[in-house]
Order: C-alpha cells, then sequence, then structure tokens
C-alpha cells in the first residue's frame, strides 16, 4: 500500500466510498435528456463540499471549490463527467429508464447492475470517485467541477457549455475513459453525412419478384470496430446489383440500423422478367461463394437469402435506381488513414451506415471519423461531389477533432503518478470516437486536457460492470495528479 492510498484510507475504505457515491447517484434515473433529478442531487453535493453550483439553461452544472491551505498559488484544475448513461434495457424485465432506478450489486469482485439495465458507470463511476475525493484532505489547487447532459447523445450538454465556465482553467480532468492505466489526449471528429433525393417510381409491368437478404454480419460500433475488416452488407448488396447483366427493377433497398454502426443486415427486393430467373439465381450462387471467402473470419454468422416476394406494382425508374448504386458503391467505408502519432490508433475512416426510404425520398447515411480536419475535408469534397454527380442533396452535422500530442502535460504528470503508486506506467494515446474536450478545445485552445477513467466493461450493455479491484488504483491517480498541480505555482 502506497502512502498517499494509506492517506485515502485504505483499498477497502476508497472502495466503499466511492461505491456509495455511485449508489445515490443510482437512486434516480439519469438518461439522456432526463437528467433533471440526478442534476439536483449532484448541485446539493456539490453545495455539501463548499461549492457554489450554477446550472446553465441545458442542464449543465459547474461549482468552484477553493484550494487547501498552502496550495492557493496553484493553477485551476476542472474535474468534468457527464450526468447521463445509456439506457440498455435487457428484454423482457420490465425496466422502465425514464423512471426506474438502477439497482446495484456488488459481487465476484464486480460493480454491476441487477440486469434489468446498464449500470451507467460511463460516466457515473468517473464522477463518484471526483466526489469522494474532494471530500478528503489533499494538499491540492482550486478545482472547478463541471458535470454536463446529454454527452452520449452527439455530446450535446457539451455545445452548450459557456466558455466562461473553462476560462482561467490551466487544466481539464475528464473522467470518461473505461480503462485505468490509458490517458487519452486526442479523439476524432465526427462528420454525420446525410444524402437525400426524390424516390421517382413508374409501374413494375411484368415480371416477377425476389428479395435478396443479407443478415447476421458481425457489424459493431464505426469508431471503435471499423479496423476489424468487417464486411458491410450494403456494400455487398450494391456489388451485386450493380454487376447483374440482364434487365432488372428495384422496388426496394434497405440497410443498415444507425449512421454511425456498421450494418449487419441489407435487403433489396428486384423484379425480373421468368427468363432471367436462373440467370439471378446463378449470380446469387457466386456472389454468396463470394462473400463466404471473404468474410468467413470476420462475418462468419452472416446469411444471405434469395426468395421468391410479392408482386410489386410499383419499382423505382432505372434513374433513380442507378443514382443510388452509384452513390452506395462510391462512398467510402473502412479505414482510409492511420495515425502517425498514435501506432495502431485509427486516424481517418468512414462507414456507409444506413439506407432507407422516406416520405417519398431514398436517404443513404454515412460518418466520417477523423483526426485531422484535412482528411475529412478531402473525403466530405469527394462525397459532395458524387451526390451531385447523382442527384443528390447532403446535409451534414457534426463535431470537432482533438488532435493530441504523445507529450501532452496533463497525461505525463498522470504518468508519473501512476508509475509511482503502481509501478506501471500509462498507455498515453488517442481514440477513434468524439469525446467532450473536442468541443472543450474549440472553446478554450490553450486548456491542457486529458481523459482517464476506471476499468469498465461491456459498457452501455445490461451485463456492463467494474471491477472494484481498479478503484483505489483510480482514487489514487486523481488524488495524486491533484496533488502534483497543487504544487505548481501559476
Amino acid at each position: 500500500m502506497t502512502e498517499l492510498t494509506a492517506r485515502l484510507g485504505g483499498p477497502e475504505a476508497i472502495t466503499a466510498g466511492i461505491v456509495a457515491e455511485f449508489q445515490g447517484m443510482c437512486t434516480v434515473p439519469h438518461p439522456s435528456h432526463g437528467e433533471k433529478a440526478v442534476g439536483e442531487l449532484l448541485s446539493r453535493r456539490l453545495e455539501e463540499l463548499g461549492g457554489v453550483p450554477v446550472m446553465d439553461a441545458a442542464g449543465n452544472l459547474t461549482a468552484d471549490l477553493p484550494a487547501a491551505p498552502g496550495c492557493e498559488g496553484a493553477p485551476l484544475t476542472i474535474l468534468q463527467g457527464h450526468m447521463d448513461m445509456v439506457c440498455a434495457v435487457r428484454p423482457g424485465s420490465g425496466y422502465v429508464p425514464d423512471w426506474d432506478p438502477i439497482r446495484t450489486v456488488t459481487a465476484d469482485g464486480f460493480l454491476r447492475s441487477d440486469g434489468r439495465s446498464s449500470l451507467g458507470a460511463d460516466n457515473g463511476l468517473g464522477n463518484a470517485a471526483v466526489l469522494w475525493l474532494l471530500g478528503r484532505k489533499l494538499a491540492r489547487g482550486p478545482v472547478r467541477v463541471l458535470f454536463t447532459v446529454a454527452e452520449e447523445v452527439g455530446l450535446a450538454g457539451a455545445r452548450e457549455v459557456d466558455p466562461a465556465w473553462l476560462a482561467g482553467a490551466k487544466y481539464l480532468l475528464n473522467t470518461d475513459g473505461f480503462h485505468l492505466g490509458t490517458a487519452v489526449v486526442g479523439s476524432a471528429g465526427g462528420r454525420r453525412e446525410t444524402f437525400s433525393r426524390p424516390l421517382a417510381l413508374c409501374p413494375a409491368g411484368e415480371g416477377q419478384a425476389f428479395t435478396i437478404t443479407l443478415s447476421g454480419f458481425s457489424g459493431g460500433h464505426s469508431g471503435d470496430d471499423i479496423h476489424r475488416g468487417r464486411g458491410n452488407p450494403i456494400k455487398a448488396l450494391t456489388a451485386l446489383l450493380s454487376a447483374l447483366p440482364f434487365p432488372w427493377a428495384l422496388a426496394d433497398f434497405s440497410g443498415g440500423q444507425a449512421h454511425n454502426a456498421i450494418p449487419t443486415g441489407a435487403s433489396a427486393v428486384v423484379v425480373l422478367s421468368p427468363d432471367h430467373v436462373p440467370d439471378l439465381k446463378a449470380a446469387f450462387e457466386t456472389w454468396t461463394a463470394e462473400l463466404e471467402q471473404a468474410h468467413r473470419a470476420t462475418d462468419p454468422a452472416f446469411k444471405a437469402a434469395l426468395e421468391a416476394a410479392a408482386p410489386s406494382k410499383l419499382v423505382w425508374d432505372n434513374l433513380c435506381r442507378d443514382a443510388l448504386l452509384a452513390l452506395t458503391g462510391g462512398l467510402t467505408h473502412g479505414v482510409q488513414r492511420w495515425h502517425t502519432d498514435f501506432p495502431g490508433v485509427v486516424s481517418a475512416s468512414a462507414n456507409l451506415g444506413l439506407v432507407w426510404t422516406e416520405d417519398g425520398t431514398v436517404k443513404v447515411a454515412e460518418f466520417l471519423r477523423c483526426a485531422d480536419p484535412a482528411d475529412e475535408d478531402t473525403l466530405a469534397n469527394a462525397h459532395r461531389r458524387l451526390a451531385e454527380e447523382n442527384g443528390f442533396g447532403v446535409t451534414a452535422t457534426g463535431y470537432p477533432a482533438w488532435q493530441g500530442r504523445p507529450d501532452n502535460p496533463l497525461a505525463l504528470l498522470l504518468d508519473g503518478v501512476f508509475r509511482r503508486e503502481t509501478g506501471r506506467g500509462m498507455n498515453i494515446s488517442a481514440v477513434h470516437v468524439g469525446l467532450e474536450p473536442s468541443l472543450f478545445h474549440v472553446k478554450a485552445p490553450g486548456l491542457v486536457m486529458a481523459v482517464t477513467g476506471p476499468d469498465i466493461l461491456d459498457a452501455h450493455s445490461p451485463d456492463e460492470r467494474a471491477p472494484l479491484a481498479s478503484l483505489p488504483a483510480y482514487a489514487a491517480l486523481l488524488a495524486g495528479t491533484l496533488e502534483e498541480i497543487g504544487r505548481q505555482r501559476g
């Protein structure tokens, strides 16, 4: 046990204290856009710690806490996390995210929910560690606590944070990490592109209809899993249809689940002359064999089916059909570039995530993630030209990149403390997802930021859990870093 861990009361007391803080937050529901009750709870807690909480119109919360005696000249540090959680519900459990509290269980060395819902350790456990530590006697400088809302739905709360809430601080330590021993110092920017054009229909005429379905692809998160080489069924189905060497018509095309999720399935309904049914079946068999060869390792559960469908009265006109296939065939998908500063981390990627029809319009959604804005501009411009060539309009929303450096001063400070407390160095890295510091960097360009967190497994699922053994080391990391900053001046 290190001297700092002993001063904090020892591993058991640290774990019990953080878990108790976390369980207090779990007494009220706090899904994204439903943080009012937990915001009020956290506001009362900050008052108990000596702060004067301020809440903005969005529901973001901040409070300043004075320095310990003798550390008044140390720089201001912001401790930041988000209040909301992803409320993943186990089917049939009856759990209602907007009303039900989270019931926690500690067993077998883990903190978890009762299995009906996700735990909310992302980001509740980091927030709990901060609150517990601020009640301990630490030789720390002035601290500003900042809790945001709606992080899990596009960093919405962070967008609304007043730059004045960041002003005057030298450091911002975000507690939204999932891996003890990792300091994140950069994140990718995100750009959601939606392409749309009117859906032009015409009479189907004579012919037989068939549904071509792809299902069971592995899918995954378009940031965390894009480097795994998993198949994209929208791309695969586009390739089959584009190569058909005989006349055919398209009655429907859809695929994917979300702009930022790698698709797990896609389907199309085609209409063709009975004379060409054998040709379709032969092309389908060849295509399926090629898919099995290409994706046996990455998508072992995928299935392809060709089935007779009900007759279609209307089909897409050929111009609209060809425009869609040109777009889905030409849009970028997969890793585009790797980081040069952080080996093994993706720097630029694209995900063709969704195709659907709505209100007489065919729509396609793509998500770009780029650490370098120049890469995003290159991809976005290429996509815009492709869309214009095929009669699609495009709208886009997004958030900026946080371009990190391995020599980030706060990360190096964290690394020194972690080595002292655990005997291990920290992994200083960037991530290929969006984080709130990307927005804070724009509002306060000189702010030095890093992201850490305790170990969290299977986040955003009913199986979410946190190893209790990581909590004492995480508390020591935060406390030791605050005390190191407390020794600085200016």
